[in-house]
């Protein structure tokens, strides 16, 4: 007792020395200067917002710097090279970008150095040069995204090493050289999808191993054979799905193993059959519907379970049967198990000081009875009323009791004597009534209580109160006893049910989907429709066929085809293609000119005139915009018209020659009262399309004009026919010739020729061949189509 007095006198001593020195001893302004519990003279610095280091201002006989953010924005340099005796520096969230390759030169009694949560993405070997004496190295939340071999080969007396929440995503060969002394190493939140097993060869003495969140699938079993001292294995919230019966064979020395957070739907058999040192095993949060009889055989000296959030149904009593040093379980948020039939399980656990039975549904009466040295209990969560809290009677030896997100209206006197006895009660989000029969009896005792609890009963009722402490009410200005009303704040302030495990996320993420689906899908069938309805293309036959307008599309050329057999028919075709060019020809020397913008594009093909051979002349001119054309344009008028005279195309060497339109069975040839007027024969052409665009490119003679043509604007190029009046610069007529026009022709072409050959034996053409050409003038559109 008297070393323990002299100690205290000590250590009093030296702080009032300390204290009496701090104005001999520099100190920063923005930081505080004292002694640690290891009697170091140290300097804190934990204000934020440095933009630099306050080095100058700091004692060179330091032991111990420590600075901390937030919003600190500063580099080290060589300036703690100036602080030969410092053995901790913790500079920690200041946004420090890089160690430095000589930061740390000379200080030889360094022992702990911690850099984490800064921007550090780099480190070197260089930046660890003369650093034989470090224990202690802490990088976690960097932003480390390689790390070279050897990189910590200078760090040789190395115990703890955190790379914990950087970005490493390999470890490469050797990354550990030289780390023989390390004990604890610490990878966890690292997108690492893979340990090779000869990275741990040179870190044979491990003993504390973490590599949580860092979505590993498997281990390669070699690893564990490495690290025959490996004592505790941290490999939570990864994506296990299965564990061999042979996992941990070469583990002997395992006494924590942390699995929860992984995808386990099944603990095999004697899975830990090797581990008898093993005493806390945390299996929580994974998909364990069994739990098999010998799964915990060997866990003889297991002190802690935790089994919690899973899909099991029963917890059998075999399975525990041997687990005579448990004194922690936790089977919360089995939402399936039946807690009438594990009552049995319990019996062979008497000696239980912490459970945890929290989102499990209504707990049956006499539950806990064979805990009777029960020290912590959370039962939240479990729709407990103010009856059903009389399951905690046999525990009479509670020192936590846990009641929160229950359906609680109050707690009666019987209770208040159970709970006045226990040192910390949790009873918040429950819809408590702060009135005098309700709460007015717990209120009373709270403040005579000598002992704090962490968390204080908030008020819920009446609205006036709601929200408040009961700590802050005063017993006798309460309302003598409220009727409770049920709204849906109540569903607010009692948060009791495991959503998530009783399948009604997914239900309604599987409804929000299929609604979801049926939108799209509406949403892209209109556009569908929209977009037909906007794309209507004119070349379709059946709708062609209808009194309506039709319309063609822009840039289409119109080909004409007329076709000569050698039986004396003529055949008349028109087709449609689409032009992306066009072209400005000019026929000169016959006097034909263009009339229009863009000319006609002309396509000829060689002409033939056997018994069986063909006359093709096609014809290509290009629509500018598109044209309302009507199918059914072949009007047989009441009365024969007045002759007109329109231009055929007949070619008797250079010269045109106007030959009067004539019918017959194969060729029909009709005006109407417009003077619309053009040749086709339907039966060889063969489709309305054809039709359509003979018909687009006729041209509409406005009312009044003069049935003959014969103007100079015209396509006439010799004055065959008298000018009369002058034709409308956009009116245009084709007539196509009949087949007796067109024999006669053609022999009188070879008589034209024969003559010339005998008049002019010499003289060869030098020209090519004329081509048949028909010009139209672009046509405007007679419908405007949006």
């Amino acid at each position: 007792m008297l070393v323990k007095y002299f100690t205290l006198y000590l250590y009093a001593v030296l702080v009032l020395l300390a204290d009496a020195s701090k104005a001999i001893r520099k100190c920063p302004l923005e930081c505080s200067c004292n002694l640690d519990e290891y009697l170091r003279y140290q300097t804190i610095c934990t204000k934020g917002g440095l933009n630099k280091f306050p080095f100058e201002s700091i004692d060179p006989e330091v032991q111990v710097i420590i600075i901390q953010g937030p919003r600190n924005s500063v580099t080290t340099g060589n300036s703690l090279r100036k602080f030969p005796k410092l053995e901790v520096i913790r500079i920690t969230d200041s946004n420090v970008p890089v160690i430095g390759a000589e930061s740390l030169w000379g200080l030889q009694h360094l022992k702990i150095l911690d850099f984490s949560k800064n921007n550090i993405s780099l480190i070197m070997q260089k930046d660890f040069r003369g650093q034989n004496n470090l224990l202690e190295l802490d990088l976690s939340k960097n932003k480390i995204i390689n790390i070279a071999s050897s990189t910590f080969c200078n760090l040789t007396e190395l115990r703890r090493l955190s790379l914990a929440d950087n970005s490493i995503g390999e470890l490469v060969q050797r990354i550990f050289f030289m780390l023989s002394k390390l004990k604890y190493l610490d990878l966890s939140g690292n997108p690492l999808q893979d340990l090779p097993p000869d990275v741990f060869r040179d870190v044979p003495q491990l003993k504390i191993f973490k590599c949580r969140n860092c979505q590993l699938k498997k281990i390669n079993p070699q690893l564990y054979n490495l690290l025959p001292q490996l004592a505790e294995l941290d490999l939570g919230r990864n994506e296990f799905k299965f564990l061999d019966k042979d996992e941990f064979r070469d583990v002997k020395h395992l006494t924590k193993v942390l699995l929860d957070g992984n995808q386990l739907s099944v603990a095999v058999d004697e899975l830990f059959r090797m581990q008898k040192s093993l005493k806390h095993l945390d299996l929580s949060y994974n998909r364990l519907a069994k739990v098999p009889n010998n799964s915990f055989l060997s866990l003889t000296n297991l002190t802690f379970l935790d089994l919690s959030y899973n899909k099991l149904v029963r917890l059998e009593p075999q399975s525990v049967r041997r687990l005579n040093n448990l004194r922690t379980l936790n089977i919360s948020g089995n939402i399936h198990m039946d807690l009438h039939e594990i009552r049995e399980t319990f019996e062979l656990l008497p000696h239980l000081t912490h459970l945890s039975i929290a989102d499990m549904g209504v707990l049956p009466v006499g539950l806990l009875v064979p805990f009777k040295n029960l020290r912590y209990l959370n039962i939240s969560g479990n729709h407990l009323d103010s009856m059903s809290l009389q399951v905690i009677e046999p525990c009479q030896e509670l020192e936590f009791l846990d009641l929160s997100r229950n359906q609680l209206y109050g707690i009666n006197a019987e209770i208040v004597l159970r709970i006045q006895a226990i040192r910390n009660v949790r009873l918040d989000n429950n819809p408590l009534i702060c009135d005098e029969c309700h709460m007015g009896r717990l209120i009373d005792v709270i403040r005579q209580l000598q002992w704090k609890w962490d968390t204080y009963p908030i008020c819920f009722l009446p609205k006036t109160l709601r929200g408040a402490e009961i700590t802050d009410l005063d017993a006798n200005g309460l309302d003598s006893c409220l009727e409770y009303i049920t709204d849906e704040e109540q569903n607010a302030a009692s948060t009791s049910h495991n959503f998530l495990e009783r399948g009604d996320l997914n239900t309604l993420a599987i409804l929000g989907g299929i609604i979801l689906v049926l939108i799209v899908t509406i949403i892209i069938s209109l556009a569908l429709c929209f977009s037909k309805r906007r794309a209507r293309y004119y070349t379709r036959e059946d709708n062609l066929n209808s009194s309506e307008d039709k319309c063609l599309e822009k840039n289409l050329e119109v080909k004409a085809t007329i076709v000569a057999q050698g039986n004396g028919k003529i055949n008349t075709c028109m087709t449609l293609s689409k032009s992306n060019k066009t072209h400005a020809s000019t026929l000169s020397g016959n006097g034909l000119e263009t009339l229009a913008e863009e000319p006609l594009n002309v396509v000829t093909t060689p002409t033939t005139t056997t018994n069986g051979g063909t006359n093709e002349i096609n014809f290509k001119f290009p629509i500018d915009d598109r044209v309302c054309t009507i199918d059914d344009l072949i009007i047989v008028p009441p009365a024969p018209p007045p002759p007109v005279k329109s231009v055929s195309l007949t070619q008797q060497g250079s010269e045109f020659t106007n030959i009067r339109n004539s019918s017959n069975s194969n060729s029909i040839s009709n005006s109407n009262n417009l003077g619309l007027m053009y040749s086709t024969t339907p039966r060889n052409c063969g489709n309305t399309t054809a039709r359509a665009a003979v018909a687009a490119a006729a041209t509409l003679i406005p009312p009044g004009a003069p049935s003959d043509i014969g103007t100079p604007n015209s396509l006439t190029t010799t004055p065959l026919t008298p000018a009369r009046s002058p034709l409308p610069p956009e009116a245009i007529v084709m007539v196509l010739p009949s087949p007796t026009a067109l024999i006669e022709q053609q022999q009188q072409q070879q008589q034209h020729k024969q003559q010339q050959q005998q008049n002019h034996p010499t003289q060869q053409h030098q020209r090519q061949p004329q081509q048949h050409l028909l010009h139209l003038t672009t046509l405007e559109p007679l419908v405007s189509v949006n």
